[in-house]
């Protein structure tokens, strides 16, 4: 029944070069019963799991890809202690995006740093709220009047599906309740109480755009990722929003103005 688990057990202890029965008297249980779990015949608990992978020095990925194997939740995140190689790459991602807008946000749904056609783009569609720095509430640019849903095509939809989302998210992040019920609110006094079906699944984290601007309409298909590996993607760890222009005629109108945008980030 737990094959997988039993292969990966095995593994990084002879990985470490460690006998069962020294193993075993460093956790403090039987060599039969660490036999019988590296055979899959035994379901370690939660805390032999963990002092098992501790003694074998395992990274937080690993971690969570064995404790997912054996039916346990995996680690809660901890930001501060995420590996900065893997935030690097998020923030390398949106560098190398330009001119299409990229952001990196944390799990409370604040920016951490953008990218020049990202801060060009706050610049043109929520001038009133811009100033210039790139740690911004994105919930509040959300619920604010003159935020940037002020000028994107049909709002509405896209603010119920955004709330779709973050209410998902607050099942695991619970803090973020007041921030979202202070967001619900102002939502609702502009454009009335949403429908209980929501416009898309709140798991699909991305959506189509389209902005009012003094260049015209601007189309953008927006997407959230996260790096790392799958069972380690959980909801307290840094993402990034990268912005791509859903038709030529926005491409071109980024294209046009990439001089004007790192002027801006100059400024910045």
């Amino acid at each position: 029944m737990y094959e997988e688990l039993s292969k990966l057990l095995r593994s990084v202890r002879q990985g470490c070069g460690l006998p069962q029965l020294e193993l075993a008297l460093r956790l403090g249980i039987s060599q039969r019963h660490l036999s019988f779990v590296e055979q899959g015949r035994a379901r370690p608990s939660r805390a032999l799991l963990l002092a098992w992978l501790d003694e074998v020095a395992s990274p937080r990925p690993l971690r969570n890809a064995a404790l997912l194997q054996a039916g346990y939740s995996p680690l809660e995140a901890d930001h501060a202690a995420a590996s900065s190689a893997v935030d690097d790459v998020l923030l390398r991602t949106i560098k190398l995006h330009q001119t299409g807008p990229g952001l990196v946000f944390d799990a409370d749904w604040w920016t951490v740093q953008m990218n020049p056609a990202a801060r060009w783009m706050c610049r043109l569609v929520m001038p009133e709220l811009w100033t210039g720095e790139d740690r911004l509430d994105m919930l509040a640019t959300l619920a604010h009047p003159c935020g940037w849903l002020a000028r994107a095509h049909e709002p509405r939809a896209i603010a119920a599906g955004l709330l779709g989302q973050l209410r998902a998210e607050q099942l695991l992040r619970p803090a973020l309740a007041p921030r979202i019920d202070a967001l619900e609110q102002a939502l609702v006094s502009r454009w009335g109480r949403f429908a209980p079906s929501l416009p898309r699944d709140p798991s699909a984290t991305g959506f189509e755009v389209a902005f009012s601007t003094p260049h015209g309409p601007l189309a953008f298909s927006v997407v959230q990722a996260m790096v790392g590996l799958p069972y380690d993607a959980n909801g307290g760890r840094l993402r990034c929003e990268l912005w791509f222009p859903a038709e030529e005629s926005t491409a071109a109108v980024m294209r046009r103005h990439e001089p004007e945008m790192a002027r801006i980030t100059e400024v910045a």
